[in-house]
């Protein structure tokens, strides 16, 4: 089947549980600097501050909405979480869900003037799985013909992953899987690297290479120009764009989501993603428009699976069941958004789940069940300064203490948050984001064996054989029943183990001055971007 070429929309986003997106002129028309004299710049915040610019890294939020600006990936998902080409204008899928053939753009150009081709796209993903590039997305390639030999170190490339010219590259998987599409292509994710600049670099020695501190090069629509960690990145336009941007730069803000609303209201920012608990006063900004769309991910407290007194699902159960949910959606995010019981969000499956309904004597029995010690100090630890999200944390320890656990609030930075994934110490952890409506195949990194970090996304380290074949089942028929049935087993396993306290899909909000023009919300807050190059001001 091909895939038309589609028409891009324009979009930003940034998430409700991270805070806040802007983007804004500095004075008046001009809009200030970005590191290449006068023109039309754009002021955007930015919610964390990139330690790097490595799109084969752990994905960092801060550092995905940078990097959605500096590289592009072969395909992504509009506003409508529909899938939308990028450096690939089209792609075909045959019969099976075996082979999937991509179609390069044609006359493409690197930011420093190179030729663009399929050597870069192989390039790229034979870094992300090679095991000696330690990147921690490359499970995701684990159904493409030669991955397990580059496991076992027997082969240097994927022998499924070819091209017939330089505007083809083809993957071949060695199952069936109509899902594929949605774990190489949901959001701002496998970046397409040059192969003119680190093709020559060792596996090993690609994730600390100098390029990513200050990318030299890159397909997105703007090019890093200066970077003042914790401060600000100043990115001009990159001409050779396949649609060049309209603004002369962009200059990425990090700060606070409370001083990025007050810039909103100053005039110093034009586009701000805003916290649920400042709506009514964004409101009544004058000359403020305010738009609300359905998160493309959800925010979820992880449970380390790995800890002792966490292991039982009866402990998971309990805990989920002594949080008011509803009750945080009504509060918190002032009723934008709504409850959710599994990851695997596809409307189109119909599982039948445990409501997990706020009640506190239930939870209590849960948890006596499941061997809690009413001794055992629970931390929940989280990044603080979003004010929606330290609202959530403050709900839940209590909810929480209610049930009869010693829960306890563990502010920390992201860093440490990632820290804690590494050496398995932490015990509970606040999160978000994430792509899942386009197909339940997406939910695949998180939970599955194989993806348990750092070989993938799955940091609550969960695993159940069953799960897992139930995922794989769904991914090898093209049928969409058999598909609905499969994944709808799935997400019942997933509900009943409760691996993710899932906490709700918050809408993300915006708000935007009308000077500036171009502005479609999007629900993927990693994707925050996606097609900044359309953005005006007037």
């Amino acid at each position: 089947m091909r895939f038309p070429r589609f028409v891009a929309a324009i979009a930003t986003a940034a998430a409700l549980m991270l805070s806040a997106t802007a983007c804004a002129p500095s004075q008046g028309n001009t809009g200030g600097q970005a590191g290449q004299g006068q023109g039309q710049v754009a002021n955007v915040y930015l919610p964390q501050s990139p330690t790097q610019f490595n799109p084969l890294a752990p994905f960092a939020g801060g550092e995905q909405l940078a990097m959605s600006l500096l590289y592009d990936n072969l395909v992504s998902i509009g506003p409508d979480f529909a899938f939308i080409p990028r450096l690939a204008e089209s792609w075909d899928v045959n019969e099976n869900a075996t082979k999937y053939t991509f179609h390069l753009r044609p006359n493409l150009k690197w930011s420093d003037g190179q030729a663009f081709s399929s050597k870069d796209v192989l390039f790229t993903f034979n870094a992300i799985a090679n095991p000696e590039t330690q990147g921690g997305q490359g499970s995701r390639l684990s159904n493409v013909k030669g991955f397990d030999a580059m496991q076992k170190k027997s082969a240097k490339t994927l022998s499924g992953l070819t091209a017939p010219d330089a505007n083809t590259v083809v993957f071949e998987l060695s199952q069936p899987d109509a899902g594929f599409l949605g774990l190489i292509g949901s959001g701002a994710m496998f970046f397409i690297l040059p192969e003119h600049v680190l093709g020559q670099v060792p596996a090993a020695q690609l994730m600390s290479n100098e390029f990513f501190k200050k990318p030299s090069t890159g397909m997105g629509p703007f090019t890093l120009e200066n970077f003042q960690p914790d401060q600000s990145l100043q990115l001009k336009k990159n001409p050779n764009y396949y649609a060049p941007a309209k603004l002369d730069g962009v200059n990425l803000k990090i700060l606070t989501s409370d001083v990025a609303t007050g810039q909103l209201q100053s005039g110093e920012i034009d586009l701000v993603q805003i916290a649920a608990p400042d709506l009514d006063s964004v409101r009544a900004i004058p000359g403020v428009q305010v738009a609300s769309t359905p998160s493309s991910g959800f925010t979820r407290l992880g449970i380390n699976t790995t800890k002792a007194e966490l292991k039982n699902p009866k402990v998971r159960q309990g805990l989920l069941t002594a949080i008011d949910r509803q009750g945080i959606v009504d509060s918190v995010l002032k009723g934008e958004g709504k409850v959710l019981n599994t990851s695997l969000m596809s409307d189109w499956v119909k599982p039948k789940l445990n409501d997990y309904a706020y009640d506190v004597t239930k939870a209590k029995q849960l948890l006596k069940e499941g061997g809690w010690k009413a001794d055992q100090e629970l931390k929940l630890r989280y990044v603080a300064g979003t004010r929606d999200r330290d609202q959530m944390v403050q709900v839940i320890v209590e909810n929480w203490k209610a049930a009869g656990v010693k829960a306890v609030a563990d502010p920390v930075d992201a860093a440490t948050v990632t820290a804690g994934y590494g050496d398995k110490s932490y015990q509970a952890v606040i999160f978000g984001g994430g792509a899942y409506p386009q197909d339940p195949s997406t939910a695949t990194p998180i939970l599955t064996c194989a993806n348990r970090y750092p070989a993938g996304g799955n940091v609550v380290f969960y695993c159940n054989p069953a799960f897992d074949a139930a995922m794989a089942a769904g991914g090898k028929t093209t049928d969409k029943s058999q598909r609905a049935a499969a994944y709808a087993k799935a997400a019942e396993i997933e509900n009943a183990d409760a691996p993710l306290l899932w906490i709700n899909t918050p809408n993300i909000l915006y708000a935007h001055r009308e000077a500036l023009s171009g502005f479609k919300p999007h629900g993927d807050w990693t994707y925050a971007f996606w097609n900044a190059n359309e953005w005006t001001k007037s």
